[in-house]
């Protein structure tokens, strides 16, 4: 049975016209997918994001044959995404003006359907436990669907008080619930024809991010990195064999208010004893031989979670372009994107891409004279995204996780850090991916000196000891974070610096077992 509940108008309502009338397409032929990135967030983040939660928009081409009649008619697009925009859609290939166009959200629900039929006549099919019979009933559904309440020739009673098993049995959907959310078009055509169309629409709940594996070598001069493209589809529809592409970048968006029928749960429970059992089926069925609908009501509240799943990802690479400003990543074949599914694809896959391992730490102005305890320093993986260090690829903002092999030769890779790649890095661009704290190089640095002289310049001199505990020499960088002082410079040290990000840096490096102590004198204000 095909439901054709007339539409719900966004831009008007149809009235005092002849129709020569509905025209349905169930499904496209073939789609294509555009999915882009909303603020940044991880895979997790987004797979948990709730239904009504507008984050990650993707543009749907969809490909669709109709046979139009001459004269004023209804064209029904079926399985639109539910996430849809409606006043982004475009039809291309149609032979007649459009004269309006709607978008059809109220779905036939358990809830909706108990709420939409109220006053109307429905069965009530009750199932003795002991002997297994089932006794039939005509009611009046008086109300619903939190809470519904039954006449049966003058008797009320209320579903699921009776202890025993209970259904709800209906004759026909109301005509204003639509079995999958629909587009419509209202159009008059000069002439009957075939044609195929192009409908295309923005639709919310679609996004990506990046996940990067980075396998450290045994040498601990180089790691094999690989790059994942995570899609998260968190609509009701799915998108069968669609060539799908990626767009890296942040896109410019403005927020968006997508209509959707008031969600309506009916309670699972007798009010107010809550009684009775559980184990009602979660959608309705058809009987197509009797016309019926029969529902189970109401359904549990377990029925509302989604069922996220992580498809197995296959070892073929998308291909990277150029897109504007932007990077397209056009995966290598077409693949389904199914509704609620976590999907993975390869982007990159570097064999070997060289690195150097940096022990980092930040000097911080205290307010008087101190030492700090004995701190850890900061391991830091500083990659040259260069073609000659293994890498030169445009690497998009994500997560990555760092493995490396068992000491001894064993053959386990173990988990070491996990971090971000906190921006677009482009070709050419230094990435830095902080890996935890080394508990066998540490760092002490101590204010020895400070003195304020005439006028607003000030004088401090630091001390700072790192000690190697490591059985190898280990690159240390000391960094004073000069916090936007005016007039900073130093005036005396016992190591040379260079400059990061406006910041003095030295960069030394510790023997095995080693130690250093550097001292140097900072000046803030005026000459």
């Amino acid at each position: 049975m095909r439901l054709r509940a007339p539409a719900l108008a966004l831009f008007g309502l149809l009235a005092g016209h002849a129709w020569a009338g509905d025209v349905v397409s169930p499904k496209a032929e073939a789609v294509a997918v555009t999915v882009y990135r909303d603020r940044p967030m991880t895979t997790a983040q987004l797979a948990a994001l709730g239904e009504n939660d507008t984050h990650g928009l993707a543009l749907v081409v969809e490909t669709r044959t109709v046979r139009v009649p001459a004269g004023r008619t209804r064209l029904r697009f079926e399985g639109v995404a539910d996430g849809i925009v409606p006043q982004s859609a475009g039809v291309e290939g149609l032979p007649a003006r459009v004269i309006e166009r709607n978008f059809d959200y109220d779905l036939l629900t358990p809830a909706n359907l108990v709420a939409k039929s109220v006053g109307q006549t429905v069965k009530v099919v009750r199932t003795d436990r002991r002997t297994g019979r089932e006794t039939t009933e005509t009611a009046v559904l008086r109300s619903g669907p939190d809470g519904v309440v039954l006449d049966l020739g003058g008797r009320i009673e209320a579903l699921r008080c009776s202890g025993g098993a209970e259904r709800l049995v209906f004759d026909h959907a109301p005509a204003t619930l639509n079995a999958r959310p629909t587009l419509s078009l209202a159009i008059n055509a000069p002439t009957a024809g075939r044609y195929t169309l192009r409908l295309a629409y923005l639709t919310t709940r679609m996004d990506w991010s990046a996940d990067y594996i980075a396998r450290l070598a045994p040498d601990g001069r180089t790691l094999a990195l690989t790059g994942w493209i995570s899609l998260v589809n968190r609509t009701a529809a799915s998108f069968q064999d669609a060539p799908t592409e990626v767009v890296a970048g942040h896109l410019a968006r403005v927020p968006v208010e997508i209509p959707r029928a008031k969600a309506a749960s009916p309670s699972p429970h007798c009010w107010p004893g809550q009684t009775t059992h559980d184990g009602w089926a979660a959608r309705p069925s058809l009987d197509e031989s009797a016309r019926e609908i029969i529902m189970p009501l109401p359904a549990p509240p377990i029925m509302m979670m989604r069922a996220m799943t992580l498809a197995a990802p296959a070892r073929k690479i998308a291909i990277e372009s150029q897109l504007g400003d932007y990077k397209l990543y056009t995966l290598a074949e077409p693949t389904t994107v199914a509704s609620h599914q976590t999907k993975q694809v390869l982007f990159l896959d570097q064999p070997s891409v060289a690195f150097q391992k940096i022990y980092a730490h930040t000097v911080w102005e205290p307010g008087g004279l101190s030492e700090t305890p004995p701190a850890p320093a900061d391991i830091v993986l500083r990659i040259r995204n260069t073609r000659d260090q293994g890498l030169g690829r445009p690497l998009p903002e994500g997560s990555i996780q760092l493995r490396q092999p068992q000491a001894g030769g064993g053959r386990r890779e173990l988990l070491v850090g996990q971090a971000r790649v906190n921006r677009d890095t482009p070709v050419g661009e230094p990435l830095e991916i902080a890996l935890g704290r080394a508990s066998d190089v540490t760092v002490i640095d101590r204010l020895v000196d400070t003195a304020i002289e005439p006028g607003v310049r000030s004088r401090r001199t630091f001390e700072v000891r790192i000690a190697n505990a490591r059985r190898a020499p280990a690159s240390v960088e000391i960094r004073h974070g000069r916090a936007g002082a005016a007039g900073f410079k130093i005036i005396a040290e016992s190591d040379p610096h260079g400059d990061k990000a406006g910041d003095p840096l030295w960069r030394l490096t510790l023997p095995a077992g080693g130690e250093h102590t550097l001292r140097y004198t900072a000046q803030v204000g005026r000459d």
